[in-house]
This record gives structure tokens, sequence and C-alpha cells, in this order.
């Protein structure tokens, strides 16, 4: 059924987030102050699909206040935090 979310569904999108506050926990703690997060796609894509209101109003993707910038370099769930 499309648009259906699994509990898989939302516990890998969970470990990405969860992932995502350790970082800039880290970064807080050695003075840094974060301004963006660099994500897998598929990433990028679940939270556009979760936000599609913003998506269609040409506002910024962002997660934990941070902008969302999608990057095929990056493994799906260990987020860069910079």
């Amino acid at each position: 059924m499309p648009g259906r979310r699994t509990l898989s569904g939302v516990l890998w999108l969970s470990v990405v987030i969860d992932n995502a506050c350790s970082r800039i926990w880290t970064a807080w703690g050695s003075g840094a102050q974060p301004t963006s997060m660099r994500v897998n796609p598929a990433v990028y894509d679940a939270v556009a699909a979760a936000r599609s209101g913003e998506v269609a109003r040409d506002c910024p993707l962002m997660l934990l206040g941070l902008p969302l910038i999608a990057d095929p370099a990056v493994a799906t769930y260990e987020p860069v935090v910079s």
C-alpha cells in the first residue's frame, strides 16, 4: 500500500536520527557550531517524503535544525555533520 509506514521503515530512520544527534552533540562538545548535515540520498528522500508540504513550498529540507544535503558518498546510517 503506497504511503504506508512500517515498523522497519520507521526504525531505520530512527537509527539515522539517533546517529545524527550523537554527531551534533559531539560537535557542540568540541565547540563547533554545525551548519549542515550530509546524508545518504535514501535518507534525504525519506525526509522529503515525510515533509512533502515543505518540499512543495520550496522550503529547504531540514532535520534537527540543520539543512540536509544529499550525498551518495555518505553511508545510509552515518550522517555527516559539518
